[in-house]
């Protein structure tokens, strides 16, 4: 038996060329460094419809009407790393950039492929007309960056007759993003706002969508089989928001520490650094006078405390200034 194992899948991303006058897909595939936490479905709606009535009052039971597809939905975990010239980072870029057809609606765009490369052709599962719903960053103490990248598409598909040779542009050997140098700063960016004995930091990017409906009476009328199912086709961007949290021990020698205990903060600042060293922050966070932030303890064998921060500007054009990886 050949079996198909999710560690044996590799995914590829293919942006959409933008620069066209209705972005399309551009052709170039990039192999992303993932762990195995890589999942991607897709299902169909089931409209139940009452068959009993006065004079069957014996069909008790519903029947169903199956007419529509619900969006392809995706979730992977891939590492962040030291780049110059690779593609690792572009699924980030989709889920903070914005689609140049239309920037207060739309989020850029892009093809995903599950490919099972160890078959001859190989087999791969493409999901059509993606975009990022949530990115999830988890920086830990000296440790490797990762971000989880989540979100929805169109259409998901079986495919066979590529070889891997088809996917380009992968990076065999990249330097990882570790966070061996990590600072934090709440309320300012100088010596005296920096926080000690912090244990991460997490934040989530999230786009909140909403799929148009395309459903009309002559459409449904030809439905007969999964092939001329209505898939959905557009979306449209409602609103966006950035989040996060900041976990430190309580210290009763600093004074930064011990001061903050229970209290908030609006309009205030927060600064996040992570890298390989000072001279190679690999990912930063500057939130200036445009963050909250509420504080609270948590009293365990050892106290600490977490600051629960989120972005207050309302720009959608300032993401690149808040984020840079």
């Amino acid at each position: 038996m050949s079996f198909e194992f999710i560690r044996q899948g590799r995914v590829y991303f293919e942006p959409y060329d933008e620069t066209q006058a209705t972005a399309t897909p551009s052709g170039n595939f990039y192999r992303l460094h993932t762990t195995r936490e890589v999942s991607f479905s897709q299902t169909f709606k089931q409209e139940e419809i009452r068959e009993r009535t006065l004079h069957n009052l014996g069909r008790i039971i519903e029947g169903s009407s199956i007419k529509e597809a619900n969006p392809a939905n995706f979730t992977f975990t891939m590492y962040l790393v030291d780049e110059s010239s690779t593609y690792q980072h572009t699924p980030i870029d989709n889920l903070i950039q914005l689609d140049a057809d239309d920037p207060t609606r739309y989020l850029k765009r892009f093809n995903l492929y599950f490919v099972y490369a160890d078959y001859s052709p190989a087999i791969y599962y493409k999901i059509e007309n993606c975009f990022v719903q949530s990115g999830s960053f988890k920086i830990p103490r000296n440790g490797l960056m990762t971000v989880e990248i989540s979100g929805e598409g169109k259409k998901l598909t079986r495919n066979t007759g590529w070889s891997e040779t088809d996917f380009a542009g992968f990076d065999s050997n990249p330097t990882y993003a570790v966070s061996k140098e990590f600072d934090v700063w709440v309320g300012g960016s100088s010596s005296s706002d920096k926080l000690d004995n912090v244990l991460g930091v997490s934040f989530e990017i999230q786009n909140n969508t909403n799929w148009t409906s395309n459903k009309n009476i002559h459409d449904s009328l030809q439905v007969t089989n999964a092939s001329n199912t209505i898939f959905p086709t557009d979306f449209t961007l409602e609103s966006r928001s950035m989040a996060g949290n900041i976990s430190q021990y309580i210290d009763e020698t600093n004074t930064n520490s011990k001061n903050n205990v229970l209290s908030w903060a609006e309009n205030t600042t927060v600064h996040v650094k992570a890298g390989l060293s000072t001279s190679n922050y690999q990912l930063e966070i500057t939130m200036d006078n445009n963050a909250s932030f509420t504080n609270r303890a948590g009293f365990g064998e050892v106290f600490t405390q977490d600051y629960d921060f989120r972005l207050m500007n309302n720009s959608f054009f300032s993401w690149s200034n808040v984020i840079q990886y």
